[in-house]
């Protein structure tokens, strides 16, 4: 270990010196590429100048030829230079006799001379001549230190004219040293041949610093009194006193002197970081070595415990388990796998299943695991073995293990006896088909059930449409019998009574109208508009119906309404909406003695396309008991069993009122005190309208009845009736209308009137003897003429989807019954109004 340890070290430290001496070999060859791009920059930026003065001179020389040099013409031209020429301060003109006449900062007062400069007297004695670099000055206009490129003019014969001058601030010259990466310590210097400073960077405080300086570092005076054109030393800048590597450069075809230099402290700061590293891995080494041996005997020890774990771990496990290698030798198991052959373990291990099998079995037991040594990896399959005299039913799980080089060594194998779960599937199979035999049969249940459902709810639609005619079909006769005598009647007492009778009628209506309704809604019949509508219309409707009501109980009734919310325009099912506020109004107004019945609405909610509206009916009535409320919704209940002998009523208002708020996916509700009164509510998501639906003015106008007297008297219409009584009040109906009318008591007649005659309209009643009024009706539009004639459909039959019927007959609207006489009125003016003209 000691000898481990020398080995290291020395190996350290002779990479420690070889790599100081490759990073001190690679410093000066980067210092003399760098001072050699220094090199290249200066001369190129030089260059670019004094092509700038060339074209300046050429342009001068050319006017002076032609005789017409104007001093006004120099300074657009300068101005052009000098916006090329970024490096440049100002580019300037002096006559033969020094004197400034143009350039950036030179005006008519200037008196500004370049006689003195020694550039000047050089370009008098050669006119035309080389570039002149003039040493870092002090320039007279700019005030600022530049290095002046300068070339002088000539006139016409040659003789001299003048110099132009391009003023290079110094901070140019700084900026090309800027860009070299020398390291947080690294210099760079550039001088003029007589060694004054131009610049250098970084920068430095004091007089080493000054534009001119003309200090230099021993190393590089030798140098240059030597006359060399480059050169490397090393040594500490009299500026800053830092020690560096420099390479020295002179500038071609310049008066410019360049030096680079990179300081020890940057460049060998990997060097010392890895002579740190070397060291603290050298320490880590000696440590790690004296640990290792410590760890080594432990892990060892270790070692043998997992080796001892292991195999009372397999011993242990209940499933045979074998391990062989590739050549198929058994290299050891556990006891479960002993007890399994029958065998010792010492007859085990060493040999092969060829030692222990016949040789057919033993062979396909040698093909499966070559098998697995093809194909690496995991191998599972089913075996069947014969143990005594019974067989079993095995699986083997193999799975290929390698050495550490990666090459494969053998296989380990675990043996799992699943006979008796193998059983346990069969006998789970024959349940699970018995079970599919079982779900079959109450599969073929259900559908008898469903179909059964279906029928009955067939059955129903179709005792709902029966009840709705044979209850509507009476009440036809009832209140239009009470509307005719009630017009004849002139008798105060005879009114009254008749009044009476047209009231009850009315009531009952009302009842076989919420049974039916409830029952629509029950069987899914009931169908919602979607139609625009103004919520102020609702309510206006609303006050016609319940002021009266109220009014007769002596109750204030009270409608609380923005006019926002009362404008808005809305999407939905105006008259539904009507009917709720109608059935909990009405309810206030029963179970209200005294005080005020109030409607209200208030927007909880607006956004872009809905708005979500909270209607509440409050009345100040008996209110209604906590434990009551929860049924006061179910159809046919009331609060208790003696409001419906106090009060009266059928307990459908509210049902209906919760299951259209429910179908128009909002939510309803009541807060109630005994004895204090009633707050029902109900909250709805309405969507915009995108058209406002403008209310139609009201105005004074005739009644529809009147309107027929005199504009359609002597009309001929066709009656389709088979009820003697129906038949005898729609006729009394339609003939004080004016209208002459023709009577047919079933479809069959109907055909035959229309074929012999022509009518402005039909009135056809839908279920008739012989012929209904849906196949009248189909036959009749295929008659000539009847193409399109209107045909109202007068029926008891209430259900949307019996209007539907109606209209894919071709009738063109429908009336229900009972008939009210205002509402027949309106629609047969309707028709008439519109039909063809003959």
């Amino acid at each position: 270990m000691l000898i481990l340890n020398a080995v290291m070290i020395s190996v350290s430290v002779v990479n420690l010196l070889n790599h100081q001496k490759r990073t001190v070999e690679q410093v000066v060859g980067t210092t003399g590429n760098l001072a050699a791009l220094l090199e290249l920059n200066v001369a190129d930026a030089v260059r670019r100048v004094d092509l700038g003065l060339l074209a300046i001179v050429d342009a001068l020389e050319g006017r002076l030829n032609d005789g017409r040099l104007d001093a006004d013409q120099i300074e657009p031209m300068l101005n052009m230079h000098l916006l090329r020429h970024p490096a440049v301060d100002a580019f300037r003109v002096a006559d033969s006799q020094g004197k400034v006449i143009r350039g950036k900062g030179v005006t008519p007062d200037t008196m500004v001379s370049y006689a003195d400069r020694p550039f000047f007297a050089e370009h008098q004695l050669r006119p035309g001549q080389d570039l002149i670099v003039s040493e870092p000055i002090l320039g007279r206009v700019s005030k600022i230190w530049v290095v002046a490129l300068t070339r002088s003019y000539r006139n016409a014969d040659g003789s001299f004219a003048g110099v132009v001058t391009a003023a290079v601030n110094l901070e140019h010259f700084t900026g090309l040293l800027s860009t070299l990466s020398l390291g947080q310590h690294g210099s760079a210097i550039i001088r003029h041949q007589n060694t004054a400073l131009l610049a250098r960077f970084p920068l430095v405080d004091g007089p080493a610093g000054e534009p001119g300086n003309q200090q230099l570092e021993p190393e590089l005076k030798t140098l240059l009194d030597s006359g060399k054109a480059t050169g490397m030393f090393h040594g500490a800048q009299l500026a800053d006193g830092i020690e560096r590597t420099y390479a020295f450069r002179r500038v071609a075809q310049t008066p410019f002197l360049v030096t680079v230099g990179m300081a020890p402290h940057d460049y060998l700061e990997d060097w010392r970081s890895e002579l740190r590293n070397a060291i603290l891995l050298i320490l880590g080494f000696l440590t790690t070595t004296v640990l290792g041996a410590w760890l080594l005997h432990r892990y060892w020890q270790k070692i043998q415990n997992q080796t001892l774990f292991l195999h009372t771990l397999i011993e242990s496990v209940p499933v045979p388990l074998f391990y062989k290698d590739t050549a198929g030798i058994y290299l050891g198991c556990n006891r479960a796998f002993e007890e399994s052959l029958g065998k010792r373990r010492d007859d085990i291990v060493g040999k092969s299943v060829f030692d222990m099998a016949p040789p057919e079995i033993a062979q396909r037991y040698k093909d499966k695991d070559d098998e697995l040594f093809s194909q690496p990896g995991t191998q599972t399959y089913d075996w069947l073995t014969v143990k005594g005299c019974e067989s079993h039913n095995v699986i083997f799980h193999k799975a290929t293990f390698r050495r550490i080089d990666g090459e494969v060594a053998g296989l380990i194998g675990a043996v799992t006896d699943v006979t008796e779960l193998k059983q346990a599937h069969a006998e789970l199979q024959a349940h699970r088909d018995n079970l599919e035999q079982l779900v079959a049969e109450r599969t073929a249940e259900l559908q008898q059930t469903k179909e059964a459902a279906e029928a009955a709810s067939l059955a129903k639609s179709t005792f709902l449409s029966n009840m709705s005619h044979e209850l509507r079909t009476p009440m036809n006769a009832i209140l239009g019998m009470t509307g005719l005598a009630l017009r004849k009647a002139e008798d105060p007492g005879l009114q009254n009574q008749l009044g009476k009778i047209d009231f009850a009628a009315h009531h009952l209506l009302g009842v076989i109208n919420d049974i039916l309704d409830i029952s629509k809604i029950e069987a899914e019949h009931m169908h919602l508009e979607q139609i625009d509508f103004r919520i102020d219309e609702i309510l206006a409707n609303l006050r016609n119906l319940i002021a009266q009501r109220a009014l007769d109980k002596g109750l204030r009734l009270e409608i609380e309404s923005s006019a926002e919310i009362g404008g808005l325009a809305l999407k939905g099912d105006p008259f539904r909406l009507g009917q709720i506020l109608l059935n909990l109004s009405a309810n206030a107004i029963k179970f209200t003695d005294q005080g005020t019945i109030t409607v209200r609405i208030q927007q909880a909610e607006s956004g872009a396309n809905h708005a979500v509206l909270r209607f509440e009916v409050s009345d100040s009535g008996i209110g209604i008991a906590a434990e009551d409320q929860q049924h006061l919704f179910n159809a046919f209940e009331q609060a208790d069993g003696s409001m419906s002998r106090k009060y009266g009523g059928t307990g459908l208002g509210l049902a209906i009122s919760k299951r259209l708020v429910k179908m128009m996916g909002g939510d309803i509700g009541v807060d109630s005190v005994p004895n204090v009164g009633s707050t029902f509510w109900f909250t709805l998501s309405l969507q915009k309208a995108q058209h406002d639906p403008r209310p139609v003015a009201t105005q004074l106008r005739m009644s529809s009845e009147t309107m027929l007297r005199e504009r359609y008297s002597g009309t001929r219409v066709l009656l389709v009736e088979d009820e003697p009584i129906n038949q005898e009040v729609s006729m009394s109906l339609l003939e004080e209308a004016g209208l002459s009318v023709d009577l047919a008591e079933d479809g069959e007649v109907a055909l035959a009137l229309a074929g012999q005659n022509q009518y402005a309209l039909i009135l056809m009643d839908m279920q008739m003897p012989r012929m209904n009024g849906v196949d009248a009706t189909r036959a009749i539009r295929a008659l000539p003429g009847y193409a399109q004639t209107p045909i109202l459909a007068v029926t008891a039959n209430a259900f949307e989807e019996d209007r539907q019927i109606c209209l894919a007959a071709g009738m063109n609207d429908h009336i229900g019954k009972p008939v009210m006489p205002d509402l027949l009125f309106d629609t047969l003016l309707k028709w008439l109004s519109c039909r063809p003209l003959a």
